[in-house]
């Protein structure tokens, strides 16, 4: 099973500025740190202004925008692209949207704070584990402005098989309660992971889109069978469209981006000043 130390993650406190609800044109090498309402509730974005396609990191289900950190810096000089990151809602500075919790809906959310930043140009994806939900349905909801993808030991829906999220949810039974008051977001992700599952099978990244997916050698599961299936997904995932390129990162974990930070700097760059 899934091992607990990798998504006991605690949505880390974040500074934002409470600024206006719309924000002015975006100035070249700007920082904007804000909150927007989205409708409903408030989402933390962080935009660093360059060229376009602008790049949206997508976190993975516990973290927060701070995940990216360390390799922000240098996919800005490498790429001159316009960085977008954000707290999903109920995770870091973001609010819950309590009322609407479909992937389908927080994927809404987003955009509708891309159009309050006026960032409404041709966009490049970078998500992390189940970031790539979200990122495939972005992608599929625009597919005509999504210029390519990376995606970093992503959640495929493939591996999540109706016993496999039986099981997840199970194990994480005695943290609920844990969850519920320390990380909201964490929460609803995992007590819907039947229902995101369901929601993710009716859903296909397109084709049209090429994209990189990076495989970590030691992905977090400790069965054979788990970690058979994990990679099974990815190769299944690859094999549907001839843009798509299987990567193996050979010693790290599931967090690739922190284990060799260089390794995925320079494959978005790559693929980013490509386009």
């Amino acid at each position: 099973m899934l091992k607990i130390t990798v998504l006991l993650l605690l949505c880390l406190s974040c500074s934002f500025t409470q600024g206006k609800q719309v924000i002015v044109p975006l100035a070249a090498n700007a920082v904007i740190d804000t909150l927007l309402d989205v409708g409903g509730h408030r989402l933390h974005f962080n935009v660093r202004v360059g060229k376009y396609p602008a790049i949206i990191f997508e976190n993975g289900g516990g973290d927060n925008l701070t995940v990216w950190n360390e390799i922000l810096d240098s996919i800005y000089k490498a790429t001159g692209a316009t960085l977008i990151t954000y707290d999903r809602a109920g995770c870091g500075g973001s609010e819950l949207d309590s009322n609407q919790i479909s992937l389908t809906q927080q994927v809404k959310s987003l955009e509708n704070g891309l159009r309050k930043l006026n960032i409404e140009h041709n966009y490049f994806l970078v998500a992390h584990s189940m970031g790539a939900y979200f990122s495939t349905i972005f992608a599929e909801r625009n597919f005509r402005n999504v210029k390519g993808a990376v995606f970093i030991d992503a959640n495929h829906v493939a591996f999540w098989t109706d016993k496999q999220t039986r099981e997840y949810w199970v194990q994480y039974e005695p943290l609920k309660q844990k969850f519920k008051v320390e990380n909201i977001g964490v929460y609803w992700l995992m007590k819907n992971a039947r229902q995101n599952a369901v929601e993710m099978r009716k859903i296909s990244f397109p084709s049209t889109v090429p994209v990189i997916d990076i495989l970590a050698e030691n992905p977090p599961w400790e069965s054979a069978e788990e970690l058979r299936l994990w990679r099974l997904a990815h190769e299944q995932f690859v094999a549907k469209a001839s843009n798509r390129k299987l990567i193996n990162s050979k010693g790290t974990g599931h967090y690739i981006m922190r284990d060799k930070p260089e390794f995925v700097i320079d494959i978005v760059a790559n693929m980013y000043n490509g386009q």
